[in-house]
């Protein structure tokens, strides 16, 4: 690859007058607040989560939305697209608070469902508390992993004929509504957490959920169990003269994809820290400047559970990259105009499908970007249509092989 030895290169430092940059931000200890990205998938719940301490579900007439789920798995149906590129919606099952199948007062709130027909064999399957929606009717997950999965999915489509099916939530997303979204997140996070955490982990007992599924406790020394969220850094990095931008690719991604550099938060480390410590380990670019600019919930994250992307804007402090082959397939500095084509892809092709524009971009581009789904997108377009540098301009650190001034030509992309 040579787009890394022309950067080598071609270093003019670029200068910017930061009284009239629109990205203001206070400044502690390193690391900025910037401006905030647009609300991320995922994001965004309708559902009113400000749940009271103790709720009685007993009242006469009112109603209760069921969302069913299983691991990753969301029940939906099609539906005639709105507009917004909605082709599908989430299956709400609309019962009363009152009905004989449901058991909202326990400690283990269930829906009784009896596989057989009969009612000789009644199975509990368990209730997980969403919120409220906007009619204040409770929302519920209602998870159907289990060898109960197959017998409540043809109770629907044929005891109700409903023309519904269970889909991978990470298949459906350009498919759901925003919302839509956000609601399953919500219910896939909780379903996979509770299938993971059955045995207690501090004496091996087996669990119970508690608190209308939002906890679980150990039945023998009744410690309790909280749902996790796992925090990952997601860094757009930007180079030392501002033009460029820090891209990479895992041997696991789809092939011609590059996308921001990520990792998870170690424990005791700032998230200013873990930017730093990340982008060093996989690409041996120093990092000074760290900026927060947005976050995404991603319910659909690596090993089952569910995590926060805390995305970020990184100043780096040299241009040669030393890809770590254990972590990486490659990284590459790409530069402003590329990225901006990137993005605008997926803004001028119309109702081409992401697959068709991703194959455009590498016709044309011989890479391609993340789709809007993901937060990795947003902070390469917000970085790829600012006006000049995101940090101010400075030369690289002297001590980086390879610096401003050097006659040597080299290829930094090597191999660790």
């Amino acid at each position: 690859r040579t787009r890394n030895a022309e950067l080598m290169q071609d270093r003019t430092p670029v200068t910017m007058d930061r009284t009239s940059s629109n990205h203001n931000a206070s400044t502690s200890a390193g690391i900025r607040l910037g401006p905030a990205l647009p609300l991320q998938h995922f994001a965004g719940s309708p559902l009113d989560r400000s749940l009271p301490g103790v709720k009685k579900f007993d009242a006469g007439g009112q109603e209760v939305c069921l969302v069913v789920c299983s691991g990753r798995e969301i029940c939906v149906h099609p539906q005639e697209s709105d507009g917004s590129g909605a082709t599908q919606d989430l299956q709400i099952l609309l019962l009363g608070a009152n009905d004989p199948q449901l058991d909202l007062n326990s400690d283990e709130i269930a829906l009784l469902f009896a596989p057989d027909g009969e009612g000789t064999d009644v199975k509990r399957l368990p209730l997980y508390l969403l919120g409220q929606d906007s009619a204040e009717r409770w929302t519920f997950a209602l998870d159907i992993s289990g060898p109960c999965k197959a017998a409540f999915l043809g109770f629907l489509q044929e005891g109700c004929a409903l023309g519904v099916v269970m889909q991978d939530l990470r298949s459906l997303m350009p498919s759901l509504s925003r919302d839509a979204c956000s609601i399953a997140g919500q219910a896939v996070s909780l379903s996979q957490w509770h299938q993971t955490h059955r045995f207690c982990h501090r004496c091996g007992a087996h669990t119970a959920p508690v608190e209308m599924g939002m906890r679980r406790k150990c039945v023998v020394a009744e410690h309790k169990l909280y749902p996790r969220t796992d925090p990952v850094v997601i860094m757009l990095v930007e180079s030392p003269d501002g033009r460029r931008a820090l891209l990479g690719r895992s041997r696991k991604f789809t092939p011609g994809m590059y996308t921001c550099l990520s990792g998870f938060i170690d424990q005791c480390e700032s998230i200013e820290e873990a930017v730093r410590r990340e982008v060093r380990e996989e690409a041996r670019v120093a990092v000074e400047e760290v900026q927060i600019v947005g976050s995404q919930p991603w319910p659909i994250g690596r090993y089952g559970s569910c995590e926060l992307m805390l995305g970020c804007v990184a100043k780096a402090r040299s241009y040669e990259i030393m890809v770590n082959t254990g972590e990486m397939e490659d990284v590459q500095w790409y530069d402003r105009a590329e990225l901006r084509a990137a993005v605008g892809l997926y803004d001028d092709l119309g109702d081409a499908s992401v697959a068709e524009l991703q194959q455009h971009s590498m016709d044309s581009l011989g890479f391609f970007v993340p789709p809007p789904l993901a937060i990795a997108h947003h902070l390469i377009r917000l970085w790829a249509r600012a006006e000049g540098p995101w940090f101010p301009a400075h030369p690289a650190s002297s001590s980086t092989a390879g610096g401003p001034g050097s006659s040597s030509s080299k290829a930094p992309a090597s191999a660790l």
